[in-house]
């Protein structure tokens, strides 16, 4: 067998692995359709996790993800044996001689696999109500075509040696290795096939040519952990890969704190909650610690997740801002508003000019209505002279009445056009304000977050 971790400085990885029935299965009372395995012996450290598709036809797809990670631990084992017996290392490392060693490794996983299926299919049949529930696949089933498909699964697997990390993946999930700086990184190559839900399989007609692979040379680039997750991890952090980061670097933290067995233990509780609050998905974990080495960041493990967790409030209160600034409702409310606003101004001030004026005309019509006029032929000469005048100036009464009558008018339109402007500022307003409102307190929550966030990154 291969000789590893020999040295008393040599990395000291321990395997953890976790897998749980997600919360929107167990409300369904369906099966979980994800597997996860860990094996370590002399010299070689294997896990895997498999996420059965939950299309109703891919009914045995539980069976299938188990069948994925047992093979595919197999398949590793003795790919490892062989490698290390014709001391093939250095092939894994040349880039012509690594896909032709990849190709012979994935085919036979994927041929061992679909046997494994077709005799599980041959040893118990489809039942009529298996068949009812394969609707849309069940005739060509019945008919024993492409009847893999009832299997299907993803896959991600890892073989650590000594020497290398190799890694393989079919379709979704991610797998994170943080190296010996601790930082987290995703380097099997992604397949731009897997979106939403949607994703390659094992089951696929081209499965063998799908099959994304990556080796690390240990001696050159260490790691000191490594995540295997199916997608139920991922997508409960659908703002942010890096929240998915931020989670595995809380997984380690813990294993460091109080021991991989004791975390792994723990992590039922955990995957279960995850699910739960966020993808309700099944949830499978699995891969590597070297609880040592990786004690060293746990300050820098800290500050990477608040960090994560600034960005993610900062982006989103982004999103708020964009979603309230797009379509231009908010600035067509605004210049509605300012608009309405200075309408609303001016017709009030034009009332109270016209209600004033009134009001003067009003006070002076009533005070020459008031004067009484003596008997005039009592009266001496220059007094009758002077009322002749006063005379003259009640005659101009009734065109006063008449200008009075007129500027009513003309008060009460202005009266009609500032409650009309007044019922339409009120409806802006009651949209328009509690935007404003909201909008500006976003703005302030986006340059408290930035400040925050320019504070910590320059620590």
């Amino acid at each position: 067998m291969l000789g590893i971790f020999k040295k008393a400085d040599s990395p000291q990885y321990e395997l953890f692995c976790s897998s749980v029935r997600g919360y929107s299965h167990i409300r369904k009372d369906t099966p979980c359709e994800d597997f996860g395995v860990k094996k370590s012996m002399e010299g070689i450290k294997i896990f895997a996790v498999a996420d059965g598709h939950g299309d109703p036809n891919c009914l045995r797809s539980s069976i299938g993800s188990e069948y994925a990670c047992r093979i595919a631990c197999e398949a590793l084992e003795n790919f490892a044996v062989n490698v290390a017996d014709n001391c093939f290392e250095n092939k894994l490392f040349d880039r012509l001689e690594f896909p032709v060693l990849m190709d012979r490794l994935v085919r036979s996983i994927i041929a061992k696999w679909t046997n494994e299926v077709d005799s599980e299919l041959s040893n118990h049949p489809l039942t009529d109500e298996e068949y009812a529930t394969a609707s849309r696949l069940g005739d060509e089933y019945r008919r024993g075509i492409r009847t893999e498909r009832m299997y299907g699964t993803t896959l991600i697997a890892g073989l650590l040696t000594e020497k290398y990390l190799l890694l393989l993946q079919q379709g979704d999930g991610r797998c994170v290795v943080f190296d010996s700086e601790g930082k987290a990184s995703q380097p099997i190559p992604w397949d731009d096939r897997c979106v939403g839900t949607a994703t390659t399989s094992l089951c696929d007609p081209d499965a063998s040519r799908s099959v994304r692979s990556h080796v690390i040379n240990l001696e050159e680039n260490p790691v000191i952990a490594c995540i295997a997750g199916t997608d139920g991890v991922e997508d409960s952090f659908p703002t942010s890969m890096e929240k998915t980061h931020a989670y595995y670097r809380n997984i380690l933290k813990e294993a460091c704190e109080i021991g991989v067995e004791a975390m792994e233990n723990a992590l039922a509780t955990d995957l279960s909650e995850l699910s739960r609050q966020g993808s309700a998905d099944d949830v499978t974990v699995s891969g590597f610690i070297d609880v040592k080495r990786t004690r060293k960041f746990l300050d820098e493990f800290e500050k990477a997740n608040e960090l994560v967790n600034i960005r993610d409030e900062l982006a989103l209160v982004n999103n708020r801002i964009k979603s309230m600034e797009s379509g231009g409702m908010l600035e067509h409310l605004a210049k509605t508003y300012d608009g309405l606003a200075l309408s609303y101004r001016t017709s009030e001030e034009k009332y109270l000019e016209l209600d004033g004026q009134c009001r003067e005309l009003q006070e002076k019509i009533e005070a020459h209505e008031q004067e009484e006029i003596p008997d005039q032929e009592k009266l001496p000469s220059d007094v009758r002279e002077l009322l002749s005048k006063l005379r003259f100036t009640k005659d101009m009464l009734a065109p006063a009445k008449k200008d009075l009558e007129k500027l009513t008018e003309e008060r009460d339109e202005a009266k009609r056009i500032y409650d009309e402007v007044s019922v339409q500022m009120k409806s802006v307003e009651e949209r328009y304000l509690p935007r404003k409102e909201k909008y500006e307190d976003l703005l302030r929550q986006k340059s408290e977050i930035t400040d925050r966030l320019s504070e910590l990154e320059s620590q």
